[in-house]
């Protein structure tokens, strides 16, 4: 720039000099040199401007690819950052997540492995070791038409079903730990599995059920009988009687279901393992479903074990036992309903005996006209 004033200011002593010397002399070379000399000039100063203009171009134009420059490392550099952030976000995440895992979140609830193992081998109560409720009921109700070897004694009638009664209590005196089995439900309520696979226990039973729903049926109907009009109603009569009796058979062999033996050798493996150390009932070679289902019960609330356990367990182990609590409190209301509905035809069957009863007793008051 100081180059740039300077040549212009030896410009113009140049035009006042010429200027001057053509006012004092008329001389024609003197001019034409001074001229050469001021275009020169000029021309210098115009190089020199181009040179200098060129220059501040480069300047600007290395300074914004510098700045380019520093914007593409910037933003490299950004990068570079957010991606450690994201690494280490993900390394926390994964560290938190081990740890939840090794502090227990995650372990299952103190009574899952008895549970599904117990379920695995339960089997629904499908499979029978013994005589199940509604074998006994079957038996019961051909005995009261005389048929298989009870209702040889039904046929003969009288005398004949009073020993056989008799008999039986006699000879099955303290089975399943009660003095008489045959006349004591007990003998089928309290027993958390009723081993009828074993002959007496399943004699007292069946005698048992004989002797509370129909102890002494009367003599089957001759196909003499049959043929009359008295013998026709009281075929007839006895279809009434059955079909009310059967309301009765319906609950006994329910309940001698849920008692027989059932599932498998391995249930019964696992109801030791199982059980709490003060479980109060005897668990023998077979496990009926109601003992099964007993274990699962006492395993729990009467279980200070089972108490402790969850006081231990993490929030979500909690939630996981209480899920299973909810599943077998869910199939024990199942069963009961079960219950429930074979007490309901039993109420009406008393009902209908009920209004039977009473249409027999009523007095017709004659109207007069």
């Amino acid at each position: 720039m100081k180059h740039l004033i300077y040549g212009l200011l030896v410009s113009v002593a140049s035009v006042g000099l010429a200027q001057t010397a053509e006012a004092a002399c008329s001389c024609g070379g003197v001019r034409n040199i001074v001229a050469q000399y001021s275009n020169k000039t000029i021309q210098d100063v115009n190089d020199h401007t181009t040179d200098v203009g060129q220059q501040i171009a480069d300047t600007i134009l290395k300074g914004v690819a510098q700045l380019s420059a520093y914007s593409d490392r910037s933003v490299e550099a950004q990068k570079r950052i957010e991606d450690a952030a994201q690494l280490n976000d993900t390394l926390r995440a994964r560290q938190e997540a081990r740890g939840q895992a090794e502090s227990g979140r995650y372990d299952p609830a103190a009574s899952a492995c008895f549970d599904l193992s117990g379920l695995m081998q339960f089997g629904g109560g499908t499979a029978s070791y013994g005589v199940g409720g509604t074998d006994v009921s079957n038996l019961s109700r051909n005995r009261s038409r005389g048929n298989g070897a009870e209702g040889q004694a039904v046929s003969q009638g009288g005398l004949a079903i009073a020993n056989a009664i008799i008999k039986d209590r006699d000879e099955l005196e303290d089975v399943g730990g009660f003095k008489d089995p045959t006349s004591d439900i007990r003998f089928l309520t309290d027993a958390q599995t009723l081993d009828t696979s074993e002959g007496k226990v399943a004699q007292a039973y069946a005698r048992m059920v004989n002797n509370m729903v129909d102890p002494i049926p009367a003599k089957p109907i001759t196909e003499g009988e049959a043929k009359t009009p008295a013998g026709k109603a009281q075929m007839a009569a006895r279809q009434v009687d059955a079909t009310r009796r059967s309301a009765s058979h319906a609950i006994l062999s329910y309940l001698g279901d849920l008692s027989a033996p059932t599932g498998s050798s391995e249930l019964a493996e696992w109801a030791k393992k199982a059980a709490p150390t003060n479980y109060p009932y005897e668990i023998g070679d077979k496990v009926s479903k109601l003992q099964a289902l007993d274990i699962f019960v006492e395993s729990r609330f009467p279980n200070p074990e089972w108490h402790q356990a969850v006081a231990k367990m993490s929030p979500e182990a909690v939630e996981r036992e209480n899920l299973l609590t909810n599943a077998l409190q869910l199939y024990v209301s199942w069963e009961r309903f079960g219950l429930e509905r074979r007490q309901a035809a039993a109420l009406s069957a008393l009902l209908a005996l009920q209004l039977d009863d009473r249409d027999s007793r009523t007095t017709v008051i004659p109207v007069n006209d």
